[in-house]
């Protein structure tokens, strides 16, 4: 009875690889049908309204089937699970609606450009609710989680109103939509962001995490600025320009400072080497492995290991083989 509850989920496994693999290949088949309908369409074809039918037809199965992908490789993953779910539905809708503009009588033109821009604001707001997706999904910095995937949600649904709706005070609205969405987007790079681990004790990378923030968002108050009052002054789009140029430079050197601090802490370990021995999952090897990115000697598999020991969060004191859970350095609880 135990060995066959066991196996249960490896025959579950199995049924799931087959209906992915059917899935991917059903997918390619498709895909490639599509692009010798293109082909031939583009070079032996006359171009008329049925060529622009059959040339968007084709481009929105590639869109959505891409984007298709990727939400449920995420799901799959059960990474932005609840994001990934909203966006496959979206983008199914999405599909639906194209074709039905592209293909019902009198529709094609002005209804298909619409279904097109509709297509194109679910991806750019799937990728900018990412950020804030991750950092809701681990739990940390709930504030800016909720409030960005709701920035996310208003500023979609504010320009899927600019594009169908053509709302009474139109410039007033777009404008609105614009400042929205540079809202929007301006939560997603801080998501990214915060997803820099603290610096221990404080530090220069924290330093320098706070005034990027703060560049992005005077960045923000700057762009919404100049849609609001237009203003007519050189100096306004010079400091726009300055704060830019802050924020790029300030987000490229965290990245690079999280990553020499990486290297850094496997440097520094003192309670253990930065090799392991390990036996490979695939196939029962017993190796030698760095840590980092390594493979398998025998089979290739690939795996990353991280080694990292405990340390004190105020002064960076090892906290190894203590009597008791506090620091005895500075006395911080752990």
């Amino acid at each position: 009875m135990h060995e066959s509850a066991s196996l249960r989920p490896v025959e579950e496994a199995a049924v799931r690889l087959r209906l992915k693999r059917v899935f991917l290949r059903t997918l390619v088949l498709s895909l490639a049908t599509c692009a010798l309908v293109a082909v031939f369409v583009l070079l032996l074809g006359q171009f008329s309204e049925l060529t622009g039918k059959v040339l968007v037809t084709l481009g929105a199965l590639g869109v959505h089937s891409g984007m298709a992908m990727v939400c449920a490789h995420c799901l799959e993953r059960r990474q932005w699970a609840r994001l990934s779910l909203v966006a496959l539905l979206a983008f199914g809708v999405s599909f639906v609606v194209l074709l039905f503009c592209t293909w019902w009588p009198g529709c094609f033109g002005s209804p298909t450009a619409r279904a097109t821009g509709m297509a194109g604001a679910f991806v750019v707001f799937y990728i900018l609710a990412i950020p804030c997706a991750d950092l809701y999904d681990r739990g940390v910095r709930m504030v800016v989680a909720v409030a960005g995937l709701a920035a996310v949600t208003v500023a979609l649904g504010m320009m899927l109103v600019c594009i169908w709706a053509e709302p009474t005070d139109s410039d007033a609205f777009i404008k609105a939509s614009v400042i929205m969405s540079i809202v929007a987007f301006s939560f997603a790079h801080t998501g990214l962001l915060l997803r820099v681990p603290p610096a221990t004790g404080g530090g220069s990378l924290d330093w320098l995490l706070r005034g990027t923030l703060l560049c992005v968002w005077v960045l923000a108050a700057l762009v919404s600025g100049a849609i609001i009052w237009e203003p007519d002054d050189q100096f306004w789009f010079r400091l726009m320009g300055a704060v830019g140029v802050l924020d790029a430079t300030g987000s490229l050197a965290l990245l690079i400072l999280v990553k020499l601090r990486k290297i850094g802490k496997v440097e520094k370990l003192q309670t253990v080497v930065a090799r392991v021995e390990l036996r490979c999952p695939r196939c029962t090897a017993l190796q030698q492995v760095d840590a980092g990115n390594a493979k398998c000697d025998a089979c290739g598999l690939k795996f990353r290991i991280e080694i990292e020991e405990p340390r004190c969060a105020k002064c960076d004191y090892l906290l190894w083989q203590l009597p008791e859970r506090r620091c005895p350095e500075c006395g911080t609880a752990f």
